[in-house]
This record gives C-alpha cells, sequence and structure tokens, in this order.
C-alpha cells in the first residue's frame, strides 16, 4: 500500500484501538511509510493507540532505528520517555547501540519532566556505549544541578508557605 492508502486506515484519535491494531497486524514493511506517523502517535499520553504502537516499536527492533531516533530527538519529552520505556527496553543491544550518537545528545540535554537525559545516560552506561570517566564528569554535574535546583525549589515553596 502506498502512504496515502496507509494514512486513510490510521487511527483518527488516540482511542482508535481498531485502527492502531489493524495497522500493526499488517507488520514490517507494509507499514514502513507509515512508522514515523506512528512514532509521532506515541507523543501522546494515556492513549491506546500509543500503547500499541510502542509495543509494535518494541518487538521490531533494528528496522525502526532511524524512526526511532527522530522521535528521541523530537521536542516532546513524553515520546522520548514512552521510547524509553516502552521501546528501548525490547531492543537487542546491537540495535541500541546504533543510536549511541543520539544517547550521548540527550545525556548533555538539559533535564526535562521525564529525566530522559538520566535516561540517556543509563543507556549509555548499561551497554557501555560511551567512556565511563566522560559518563561520571556528566553525573557529577547533573547532581550539582540537580542540588541547586533543589534549593531553588525549596525556596520557591517557602516563599508560597509566607503568602
Amino acid at each position: 500500500m502506498t502512504r496515502k492508502e496507509l494514512m486513510r486506515i490510521m487511527p483518527k484519535n488516540g482511542d482508535d484501538l481498531l485502527a492502531a491494531e489493524r495497522i500493526v497486524q499488517m507488520g514490517y514493511p507494509a507499514v514502513g511509510p507509515v512508522m514515523r506517523d506512528m512514532v509521532r502517535w506515541m507523543r501522546v499520553a494515556e492513549s491506546p493507540v500509543a500503547d500499541v504502537f510502542a509495543a509494535f516499536f518494541g518487538r521490531l527492533g533494528e528496522p525502526a532505528i532511524q524512526e526511532i531516533s527522530e522521535g528521541l530527538m523530537r521536542d516532546n519529552c513524553w515520546l522520548r520517555h514512552k521510547i524509553f520505556t516502552r521501546v528501548l527496553p525490547n531492543w537487542s543491544p546491537e540495535a541500541v547501540g546504533q543510536l549511541v550518537n543520539v544517547f550521548s545528545a540527550l545525556a548533555t540535554a538539559p533535564p526535562d519532566s521525564y529525566d530522559n537525559d538520566l535516561r540517556s545516560v543509563a543507556v549509555l552506561m548499561k551497554y557501555r556505549l560511551a567512556d565511563t570517566q566522560w559518563l561520571k564528569g556528566w553525573i557529577e554535574f547533573k547532581k550539582e544541578r540537580l542540588t541547586l535546583r533543589s534549593t531553588l525549589l525549596n525556596q520557591i515553596e517557602e516563599e508560597l508557605r509566607n503568602i
């Protein structure tokens, strides 16, 4: 099927489980033209469609490297979190290792609401994809920032109590 034909049967909303399952049942490589769209669907929190697609990419592994790489680099912390927690744990070490440059970039990024910077460091460490001293340096830097951030949060909380 063409991308246009596949897009007609893609889910209409985050609860369109039947459409998501129908797409997934087509399998790879049939869904290749809409895999980027499937990754984008994973950015929707509390969505059955996002869960079905995450499970699909978790099983698929290596053929999805490009799309998952792009998903990790998108400016959506929930999408990155979903990839780290639902997709990558099911991949082989060889497939995960192909994303080393993405993990290195995310490891040095500012923290987000779902700690994806630290999840990147953890993946780099788990699979021995980065120099240990480099990882230790980033962990130390992030601990210092976290301490300062915690102090600031405590100050704000104290000021709110005094209002």
